[in-house]
């Protein structure tokens, strides 16, 4: 449990930063670098990571107070792969926006998800 705690810390801190970072870079004038790409790579990692943990702990027996805690967790793992499915042929600074809002609304989710956690 410790380490899905500790998870879902690293998440929120990890794709808050990448949705700042990305709002600077888009409000700089600038477009996604390779960095940018990157840093949402791993935070998709980090995210599939979490919900790895999340599922063990499931099997286990360790179960959320609230089931909307378990959607809170696939959401998060599928909104940046949807956010690059329907970006993939737009501008790039257009996409670097919807990326770094993508990364803010998975901080959020991670915020919900800790709080309808046990």
């Amino acid at each position: 449990m410790l380490m899905h705690d500790r998870l879902a810390t690293s998440m929120l801190l990890f794709m808050a930063a990448i949705g700042i970072w990305g709002l600077f870079m888009y409000f700089t004038g600038n477009g996604p670098s390779g960095s940018f790409n990157g840093a949402l790579m791993i935070g998709e990692v980090l995210i599939i990571a979490q919900v790895a943990f999340g599922v063990i702990l499931y099997i286990r027996g360790f179960r959320p107070e609230s089931s909307i805690h378990i959607l809170y967790g696939v959401t998060a793992v599928v909104a940046l792969p949807f956010i690059w499915s329907y970006m993939r042929e737009r501008d790039a600074r257009q996409a670097l926006l919807i990326f770094s809002l993508g990364a803010l609304f998975v901080a959020g989710l991670a915020i919900r998800g800790m709080t309808t956690a046990s």
